[in-house]
């Protein structure tokens, strides 16, 4: 480079415009590529990246690409942060902000050491603010240091037997072994919306934490724009590091079917949702092939002392995802007894039912019928 800067610099005398020529040079070699990154709309590897959808109650893949390749995450971190602190404490517990979750990098509810706040506020600042000092704050009360609650968070990784997905911290920033996918995540939130006080705070759009003045009043408005623009929308939880890309967990509820939208490393990530959701909508239908109230085989019963049939039915109900254009077909099959010798337990099963969507299975329960059955007595045959 020097050599080639003499030669322009023709007097070879002038180390100032020698200067300006090797500054412009080293702008071209090391800058050009970043802006060309820029203009490419991606700060991370456009060939690593991922999404998927999936309806909630059932968990059935609708739409995906490269779901399963493991990706980091950002701050989606804190939906399992999240999930492990809803499982674990009293919300209405005030704790005491150590030092330790004070100054962390990113983003922030501005914590100071002393600070008091209850669960319930701090996982507001978590989830609404994506603050990295909730994360901390409460990962140390839970588990009693951050560590050992990321242990807690990759025992549930287990129980829940996903196999692409690992913590290294509870709030997302680069890490060392810190990656899912995007399914992986899309179960995470699925687990996460079984407890309402996620539902509550994921699809809230502004949170007042109240101080002891009006003018100490914390507010928290939620920094994920698919609330404000999404019919339907419920949640979930916005992510973004340098290594991880755009980042985004959404969910809705639209005729009762309620989707989940994930994003990894895609820079129109909260189109990309959008329109992941609305494919959803627009192509599938919520339907209940396991009806609990439903009798599905009446069976003989002998010796029975007031019975002399009896309905046999699930004790749950289950949903399931099927296409609108009616190209896919439920049906079911009864593999159950037909005679049913009094004394009967109602917990006794006698049976299952078998739900098809074509030619796959998608659901096994099992039946029993609803009361228990008492044999006659001497007395009843002499009557």
């Amino acid at each position: 480079m020097a050599r080639y800067c003499s030669k322009i610099c023709k007097d070879n005398k002038s180390k100032i415009g020698f200067g300006i020529i090797s500054f412009i040079l080293c702008i071209t070699i090391f800058v050009c590529p970043i802006l060309l990154q820029k203009n490419n709309k991606s700060y991370a590897h456009e060939d690593k990246s991922s999404y998927i959808v999936i309806e909630n109650s059932s968990r059935r893949v609708l739409k995906a690409d490269n779901a399963h390749i493991k990706l980091p995450m950002a701050s989606t971190t804190k939906i399992m942060t999240a999930l492990i602190v809803l499982e674990k404490v009293n919300l209405n517990e005030v704790i005491t902000i150590p030092n330790e979750a004070v100054g962390i990098e990113g983003s922030s509810i501005y914590l100071k050491n002393g600070d008091k706040m209850s669960i319930k506020d701090l996982l507001y600042g978590l989830m609404l603010r994506s603050g990295n000092d909730a994360a901390v704050a409460l990962a140390i009360h839970t588990a009693g240091s951050v560590d050992k609650f990321v242990e807690l968070m990759n025992d549930k990784v287990k129980d829940l037997g996903l196999n692409n997905t690992h913590f290294a911290n509870p709030h997302g920033l680069s890490a060392k072994n810190h990656y899912t996918s995007s399914y992986d995540l899309a179960i995470i939130t699925s687990e996460a919306f079984k407890n309402s006080q996620f539902k509550e705070i994921v699809s809230t759009k502004m949170h007042v934490v109240k101080g002891e003045t009006e003018e100490e009043n914390r507010y928290f408005a939620n920094k994920n724009r698919i609330l404000y623009s999404y019919d339907g929308a419920c949640g979930v939880k916005t992510g973004y590091t340098m290594e991880a890309g755009r980042c985004l967990v959404t969910s809705s509820i639209r005729n009762g079917m309620q989707v989940i939208a994930v994003a990894l490393n895609h820079y129109n990530y909260f189109d990309l949702c959008a329109s992941l959701m609305d494919y959803a909508h627009s192509n599938y239908k919520l339907e209940k092939p396991i009806d609990s109230q439903k009798s599905y085989k009446m069976v003989d019963v002998k010796r029975g002392r007031k019975v002399k049939e009896a309905e046999l039915h699930t004790l749950v109900d289950k949903y399931y995802p099927v296409k609108q254009d009616g190209t896919e077909e439920i049906k079911y099959e009864v593999d159950a007894i037909d005679l049913i010798t009094a004394p009967h337990n109602k917990e006794n099963s006698c049976g299952e039912v078998k739900i098809y969507v074509g030619n796959d299975l998608i659901f096994t329960e099992k039946l029993y019928t609803i009361y228990n059955i008492e044999k006659k007595s001497i007395f009843d045959f002499l009557r």
